[in-house]
């Protein structure tokens, strides 16, 4: 292959609806059927991704479950299992770093690619790209969109121009013929609000932006203007940060909206129980512990309220997360008032450190660890609801 026109060569995947796809994969019957996950109907949750059988109803992310039903009755709505997406993202990534170590997460579903070095092994860009695909497929039975370009933002956007399953290759010297035509809702990290004043400005697409004066777009974006319209003209960042093996959360945390906002102590403390299990459990997953735990509520006027409260000593327990998580609820209050949502999460990560010192919170639940490591197990052979603690649960 030819590649001395290229610089960088920077490839991005993007796993194709990627939590929808799974379920597909791991349940044989759910293939061919609009697949959404996320919320149910019956209660305030929303839409988290759907299966592409599903995005002909017009059915998206965030979108509310109660509207998702209504444009697609007929639509299989499907639980949220994070441990599961995680496990199969860090095989992906595994994946790739048998191509080449240079590779970076950016989120659950999608990475960056350098593949500078390694391009002039294959016979072409479509070569390389299907051999990681047919790895992917094999492994999981999923597909992946890829795009390759010298820049990271070209890369990205153009992972998105052909899903499913597809890839678009960008050349140097191609950029501004890719870019330009595009309205500017579709350049990387364009968010609504930015549209609008892109719009307002007369502003349409990646062209007008590229050919907009410096100057007069400050007054708007301040000190981000002359890179955006760097961006606009193909201009970006080539590198990669490497870091398949690290984590790349700074948190790990669940939530839970009520149907009907509770009132009730015990359906309040039950329903955080089972919050920390699974933050818990995937804190085990991961091998990583956590010094900081924050509860979570959200009023019925949408109020959003946290506390938090940090500990001497980093922990994955179930019991202790949840001791620190009810003391919050109760020294504040918030038990007294109706509740929407409530969630606790875990942040301040280090990676678990193996020791045969105790700490202090292992020295009093020796058992309890113990305990966790049965329902691990169980979980790992029958699924995440197989099991739960008495008093954990959620309707």
């Amino acid at each position: 292959m030819d590649i001395s026109g290229w610089k960088k060569i920077i490839m991005h995947i993007d796993m194709d609806a990627f939590f929808a796809a799974i379920e597909q994969a791991h349940l044989p019957a759910l293939k061919g059927k609009p697949v959404i996950v996320g919320g149910t109907p019956q209660g305030r949750g929303v839409v988290t991704t759907c299966s592409y059988e599903a995005r002909v109803y017009g059915i998206h992310s965030a979108m509310s479950a109660a509207r998702a039903v209504k444009q697609c009755p007929d639509g299989v709505f499907v639980g949220i299992s994070a441990h599961k997406y995680s496990y199969v993202s860090m095989d992906i990534l595994r994946i790739l770093s048998e191509f080449t170590p240079q590779v970076e997460p950016v989120s659950i579903d999608e990475a960056f690619v350098d593949i500078s070095g390694i391009a002039e092994r294959y016979d072409s860009f479509e070569d390389l790209a299907n051999q990681i695909k047919g790895k992917i497929w094999d492994a999981h039975k999923l597909t992946a969109s890829i795009g390759i370009a010298p820049v990271r933002l070209i890369a990205k956007m153009a992972s998105g121009t052909n899903k499913p399953n597809g890839l678009t290759i960008v050349p140097p010297g191609k950029e501004k013929e890719f870019l330009w035509p595009q309205p500017i809702r579709n350049m990387w990290g364009i968010g609504p609000k930015s549209e609008i004043t892109f719009q307002k400005l007369g502003i349409m697409t990646i062209g007008d932006l590229a050919k907009f004066p410096k100057a007069r777009l400050k007054k708007h974006f301040g000190i981000a203007a002359p890179g955006l319209i760097d961006l606009a003209n193909g201009e970006g960042e080539t590198g990669i940060h490497p870091g398949y093996e690290e984590s790349t959360e700074k948190s790990m945390g669940h939530e839970h909206t009520f149907d009907i906002d509770e009132t009730n102590k015990l359906r309040l403390e039950g329903t955080l129980l089972h919050l920390c299990e699974k933050v818990a459990r995937r804190l085990r997953l991961s091998e990583y512990k956590g010094y900081t735990i924050t509860l979570k509520i959200r009023l019925p006027n949408f109020q959003r309220l946290t506390r938090s409260c940090s500990l001497p000593e980093p922990t994955d327990s179930t019991m202790a997360i949840y001791e620190i998580a009810r003391g919050l609820l109760e020294k504040h209050g918030f038990h007294r008032q109706p509740i929407r949502l409530i969630g606790v999460s875990v942040s301040n990560l280090e990676k678990k450190q193996e020791t045969n010192q105790m700490s202090i919170f292992d020295q009093p639940v020796k058992k309890a660890k113990s305990v966790e490591k049965v329902l691990d197990k169980i979980r790992d052979k029958f699924g995440e609801n197989s099991i739960c603690r008495a008093g954990g649960y959620v309707e």
